[in-house]
C-alpha cells in the first residue's frame, strides 16, 4: 500500500474540501457566459507577450520585436497607449513595491522599472529569465527555460538562487490562490508541475500535477492506422490563476483550464491560427481573460476573477490539491 507523507495528505483533505465545495465538478459552464467570445482588443504589433494587470482596472502586455520594443497599456475604456519604450520583456508582472517587474532575456537580466519616469533598475544580472511571478512578499520566481531552472529573487536584500531544477523546458509560471503552491508549464512536455511555497522561498514537494492536450501529429502513423498520434510537445506556455483556484495554461491548441484538483476543466480554442504565447486575467473587476497571439490580442470576459499576486490573499482562497 502506498504511503503518503503530511504534504500530500494535507492536499488530499484540500481537493476533497474544494471538489465539495463545486459539486464535485468544475466545467467551462461555470467559467464561460453565453454569448461572450473573444474579442480583438489590439493588433499590428510584432509579437506580442507578457501581459499583466494592475489594481486599477488597466491592462499591460509586450510587444518584444516592434522597433524600438514597447509595453503596451489598455485602460479600463479600451483605450491603448504605449506606457513604455526601449525594453524587450518577455514577462512583467508588478509588485507590492509599486515596480513593474520584467524578464529582459536578451541582456541578460531582470529588472524593475518605477513609476512615474520609467526608471529602471538591474535585479539580477547573468540570468536567462523567460517569465516571472511576483509575490504579496515581494518574492520573484522566474522560469530559466535554457537552464531547465526556476530561480528565486529577494530584491529586498538581493538574494538570488536556483530552486528547482530538471524541467525539460520551464516557461510559463504562476501561483495558487493563496500562494501556497507555484505552477510551472513544460512547454516540450505534457505536464504543469506544483511544487509547494516554503517559508523561506524554496521549493519542495514537486510533482506533475496537470496533463496538457497536445495537437495531433498528421505526419505519424499509428500502429492501427486509424488512431491519432498526438505531438509529445505541449507548447504550454504563459500561465494564471484565478480566485476559485482554476489553471489556465496558453498552449498550442488553447487556453487550457484546470481546476483546483489538476483534473482538466476544458480548452477554450485560440482566437486565431496563431501562435498564443499568455494568458492573463485584467479589467476593474479582473474578470476580463487576455491572451497574446503573436501580433494580436484578444480578450473575453467571464464568469471567473483573476488574482493580483502583489496583494495579500484572500482569507478565503482555496489553496491547490492533489488529485488522488
Amino acid at each position: 500500500m502506498k504511503k503518503f507523507d503530511h504534504w500530500t495528505l494535507t492536499l488530499l483533505g484540500f481537493a476533497l474540501l474544494t471538489l465539495k465545495a463545486h459539486s464535485q465538478d468544475m466545467p467551462l459552464s461555470m467559467l464561460l457566459i453565453e454569448g461572450e467570445g473573444w474579442k480583438l482588443v489590439s493588433e499590428g504589433h510584432a509579437f506580442t507577450d507578457a501581459p499583466c494587470a494592475d489594481d486599477k482596472g488597466n491592462f499591460y502586455f509586450s510587444d518584444m520585436r516592434s522597433t524600438p520594443p514597447a509595453i503596451w497599456k489598455v485602460a479600463p475604456d479600451g483605450t491603448k497607449s504605449k506606457f513604455l519604450e526601449g525594453t524587450s520583456c518577455s514577462g512583467l508582472k508588478w509588485g507590492p513595491d509599486g515596480r513593474l517587474y520584467a524578464c529582459v532575456g536578451k541582456d541578460k537580466q531582470l529588472v524593475a522599472f518605477e513609476f512615474p519616469g520609467g526608471k529602471k533598475t538591474v535585479v539580477a544580472e547573468d540570468v536567462q529569465p523567460n517569465d516571472l511571478v511576483v509575490t504579496h512578499k515581494g518574492h520573484v520566481y522566474f522560469t530559466e527555460t535554457g537552464k531547465k531552472q526556476i530561480t528565486f529573487v529577494n530584491p529586498k536584500t538581493g538574494e538570488k538562487r536556483a530552486v528547482d531544477t530538471g524541467i525539460t523546458a520551464p516557461n510559463g509560471i504562476t501561483v495558487s490562490p493563496d500562494q501556497g503552491t507555484l505552477a510551472v508549464s513544460d512547454s516540450a512536455g505534457v505536464h504543469v508541475w506544483a511544487m509547494r511555497i516554503e517559508a523561506d522561498g524554496s521549493l519542495t514537494h514537486k510533482e506533475p500535477y496537470m496533463t496538457l492536450r497536445t495537437e495531433v501529429d498528421t505526419n505519424a502513423k499509428s500502429p492501427d492506422g486509424r488512431s491519432p498520434v498526438y505531438k509529445t510537445r505541449s507548447s504550454g506556455d504563459g500561465m494564471t490563476s484565478d480566485r476559485q483556484g482554476r489553471y489556465y495554461v496558453a498552449s498550442a491548441v488553447g487556453v487550457q483550464v484546470f481546476d483546483p484538483t489538476g483534473r482538466m476543466s476544458g480548452v477554450l480554442p485560440k482566437p486565431t491560427g496563431k501562435f498564443m504565447t499568455s494568458c492573463g486575467f485584467g479589467g476593474p473587476n479582473m474578470d476580463v481573460l487576455y491572451v497574446t497571439c503573436a501580433d494580436q490580442v484578444f480578450a473575453r470576459k467571464t464568469k471567473a476573477n483573476g488574482n493580483l499576486f502583489f496583494l495579500p490573499p484572500p482569507k478565503d482562497a482555496p489553496p491547490a490539491a492533489k488529485k488522488k
